[in-house]
């Protein structure tokens, strides 16, 4: 039976190159392709992998798009291409600005197999607590909350903070 197709997109922006402007700027770029649903709170955090690189700030977005999962992807490439992203060899090089897919949801706003939940949703509190924010009713496939995901990291790390 095939899986049906994404409807909303779960989105992590990160940046800390030039933070506050390409997290606006990506923010921009995103509303201008898709139906922005809902926004998180700005996070602040240390960067992973990097203990000694600049801090990002991050958000999630819900937006509403009806694309596939390669069609994802390539838009937000593109955006990330537009805002000077460069992928090289170090996976946790600073950078202008990172969007990742934390989830596929499709229209009735559960989540899909397909593409699988981004590691870090489950691993750091930096993607769970935005994403908590804009999808925490929503269930992974294992039936956990994306909210109890977030709780189960505990508490977080010092330097991480919301940006009132």
């Amino acid at each position: 039976m095939a899986s049906a197709a994404p409807d909303r997109w779960l989105l992590l922006l990160g940046s800390n190159v030039g933070r506050e402007e390409n997290l606006a700027r990506a923010e921009r770029l995103i509303a201008e392709r898709f139906e922005v649903l809902a926004r998180s709170a700005v996070v602040e955090s240390a960067a992973v992998g990097d203990p000694g690189g600049p801090p990002f700030l991050n958000r999630a977005l819900l937006v509403r798009a009806r694309l596939d999962a390669a069609a994802m992807v390539a838009a937000i490439r593109g955006i990330e291409s537009a805002l000077g992203r460069v992928r090289g060899p170090d996976r946790n090089a600073p950078r202008t600005i990172d969007v990742d897919v934390l989830l596929a949801l499709d229209a009735a706003g559960a989540a899909l197999p397909e593409p699988p939940p981004h590691r870090d949703l489950r691993r750091h509190h930096h993607a769970a607590i935005p994403a908590a924010e804009v999808a925490g009713e929503v269930r992974l496939a294992d039936g956990t909350t994306v909210a109890a995901a977030a709780a189960a990291l505990g508490t977080p790390p010092a330097g991480f903070r919301k940006i009132p």
